[in-house]
């Protein structure tokens, strides 16, 4: 061999040697950031021995004085163990105790037995019949083992492992392949098996880091979303809470009306009644107050947004006086939405409107008809519900200016309530008074006020 080529093999065989040198520390500092995956433990316990078992051969090795005698013979034996349990770790089969600690034994007194007798043939025996050993292991731990790799990854892994044993076997046992070049192919074996058992070992926990953090993420959206669930949770339990107590102060204040205000005001109409014609003015302004104070307490009671329910309590409270009066009734109410934003205050505003407007009909109109209509309309494009009151009395000229308080009471509510009044009438053909709800309503509607204040 010409000094060129003997110097690119002992280069390459450096080369190779220093790579599994190189595998083994990066495996074995990431055994120590990670101690719990085995397979790098394995990883760099075998990395050691193909780096051991491969320094035989370079030429400072065996300047050295103190050379190890049995060479490569002795150090094969840990290095099949090392390439076994690495293949086991790798391929999830799950290795007896007993078994393991039997061929770690086994592997130490076939190395000595290796140092003592190194000079007989009989070792090389032992030596290559422990080849062909690991070799039907490797090929059962393939056949028995798990899931943790893919089969591909199965069967490149195995092929690799059996051809990297089978290039250590021929080293040891043909010396070279070309025994004029002395090249041996056990550390280019070497650094192919280690370095994609370490390719794979990579792969896998970037994948279950990849793994970890979509869980982490899909774990933090339910924690939000458990969050926010319980943060709606506890919004509408204090809602209910709070609707409750505002349940309880409006019965305890309904009660306290009619008990108190309303008793009195009966008992003082029933006084006036007995006490004849003299106090006929007495009598129609306490029946007004009592009639005033039963739509108040009737704005009170929970309609959840049922504006049929609030005309049908209307009509129980005036439908008596009507009858007394010589009106009829003709109810023509359809099942329409409910408004969500129909609370105590705003179903006072509406009694209100219609009470103006049948007391107008009773006391001006000369009326013997009245009807009462609800049903869905558009508002400039704005869906809503049209509440309709119409007699046909005498009627007026609804274009004059507008004289008492009433009628400016009136659109003053509705405006309150973000809806639209229109009373229409013409002498000698009855009145109507329409009001307009919105289904939703605006924000910035003053209640307190009587009017809109964001219109």
């Amino acid at each position: 061999m010409s000094p060129v080529a003997d110097g690119f093999r002992q280069l390459g065989h450096l080369f190779a040697t220093d790579t599994l040198a190189v595998i083994a520390v990066i495996a074995f500092m990431g055994w120590l950031l990670r101690r719990n995956e085995a397979v790098l433990a394995w990883l760099s316990f075998a990395g050691l021995a193909w780096f051991v078992f491969n320094l035989d051969g370079l030429p400072f090795i065996e300047a050295w004085p103190f050379e190890f005698p049995a060479g490569q013979s002795a150090l094969l034996y840990p290095l099949l163990l090392a390439t076994m349990g690495l293949a086991a770790s790798f391929l999830g089969v799950a290795v007896p105790r007993p078994l393991a600690i039997t061929a770690a034994v086994a592997s130490l007194a076939l190395g000595a037995a290796a140092t003592v007798f190194h000079g007989l043939e009989f070792t090389r025996i032992v030596a290559l019949a422990s080849i062909c050993v690991t070799l039907l292991m490797l090929g059962f731990f393939a056949t028995g083992g798990g899931e943790r790799i893919s089969s591909l990854d199965k069967l490149v892994l195995v092929s690799i492992y059996a051809l990297g044993l089978s290039a250590t076997a021929v080293d040891l046992f043909a010396g070279k392949i070309w025994p004029a070049t002395g090249l041996l192919l056990s550390p280019y074996a070497g650094v192919l098996l280690l370095g994609f058992s370490g390719f794979i070992i990579l792969r896998r926990m970037l994948a279950t880091a990849e793994a970890r953090e979509k869980l982490n993420e899909a774990l933090g959206q339910r924690i939000e979303t458990t969050k926010a669930n319980l943060l709606a949770s506890e919004s509408a339990r204090h809602s209910l809470e709070v609707a409750h107590a505002v349940k309880l102060e409006r019965e305890r204040l309904m009660r306290e009306i009619h008990d108190g205000i309303g008793s009195s005001l009966v008992a003082a109409l029933a006084s006036a009644e007995r006490q004849g014609k003299e106090s006929t003015t007495a009598v129609v302004a306490l029946k007004g107050a009592l009639t005033d104070l039963r739509v108040a307490i009737d704005s009170l009671e929970p309609v959840e947004g049922n504006v049929a329910t609030l005309l049908a309590s209307f009509r129980y409270r005036y439908e008596p006086e009507l009858r007394k009066s010589g009106i009829g009734i003709k109810w023509m109410v359809e099942d329409v939405p409910e408004l969500e934003w129909l609370d105590a205050p705003s179903a006072l505003h509406v009694l209100r409107i219609l009470q103006e407007s049948i007391s107008n009909t009773m006391g001006h109109s000369k009326a013997t008809q009245l009807s009462f209509k609800c049903k869905m309309a558009l508002l400039l494009g704005r869906p809503g519900l049209r509440v309709e009151v119409a007699d046909n009395g005498t009627g007026f000229n609804a274009e004059a200016p507008v004289m008492g308080r009433g009628r400016r009471n009136m659109a003053q509510r509705a405006e309150a309530l973000g809806g639209k009044l229109d009373v229409l009438s013409k002498p000698g053909e009855g009145t109507t008074t329409i009001l307009w709800l919105p289904l939703v309503r605006r924000q910035g509607l003053n209640l307190e006020a009587g009017h809109a204040a964001d219109l």
